[in-house]
């Protein structure tokens, strides 16, 4: 695993929200199996498995995946406007209430008073992870945060256009292997952030990774 780089050679930094800025992963993945209870434990092993090895991608996406490999149901609208009323009833408190990912606040403010570019790109439903920003008072310290329904290489390729930023100079903190897939979609460096638990990152390999954000030194 390597740690070090510079941080001086990037002018826009982009965060995954979930795992990166807030600790909330478990938060989610227990919210996730809740909503499966009622068949079983298996089922909600599997719900919490699949989570967590699949950071990143969109609650929808998960939802179909539960009911047509899982269960063998297709689902409906209906259904899908149910579960994400339900979860994002069951997350959003405990979100807003949750931990820092540690030092992620200090290096925000670092990175302010340089002058540089914040965003936030989530696969968290927008309007759901804006409210969560601006509900824990930190709607200032990003330019724009955007979640799905769009993937992250579709917003993060949005962004680097909008703002005209040369890849060169833009990096991508995540968590898990579709964060990974995003940067690298869009020519721009990926740094991986969570200890030697986190599955995902792990299967990535050589890639430069942090355990938080204390390891950031400008």
């Amino acid at each position: 695993m390597r740690t070090e780089f510079d941080v001086d050679k990037y002018d826009f930094f982009f965060f995954d929200f979930d795992g990166v800025i807030v600790d909330s992963l478990g938060i989610k993945a227990e919210a996730f199996g809740s909503l499966f209870a009622e068949y079983g434990q298996d089922v909600v092993n599997k719900v919490i498995d699949h989570h967590l090895n699949n950071g990143g991608v969109s609650r929808y996406e998960k939802f179909r995946y539960y009911y047509n490999k899982l269960l063998g149901k297709e689902i409906t609208p209906e259904i899908m406007d149910e579960l994400d009323k339900l979860y994002s009833s069951r997350v959003v408190e405990r979100v807003v209430s949750a931990s820092a990912i540690a030092g992620v606040m200090d290096f925000l403010k670092q990175l302010d008073r340089k002058n540089k570019a914040c965003f936030v790109v989530s696969a968290t439903p927008q309007e759901e992870v804006r409210r969560i920003a601006r509900l824990r008072g930190m709607n200032g310290m990003f330019r724009e945060i955007i979640g799905s329904p769009r993937k992250k290489s579709e917003n993060l390729r949005y962004l680097l256009d909008k703002y005209s930023i040369r890849r060169s100079r833009a990096v991508y903190f995540g968590d898990a292997k579709s964060d990974y897939e995003a940067a690298r979609e869009n020519g721009i460096d990926f740094i991986g952030v969570g200890d030697e638990e986190n599955r995902e990152l792990n299967a990535l390999g050589r890639i430069c990774r942090i355990d938080n954000f204390r390891q950031c030194k400008f």
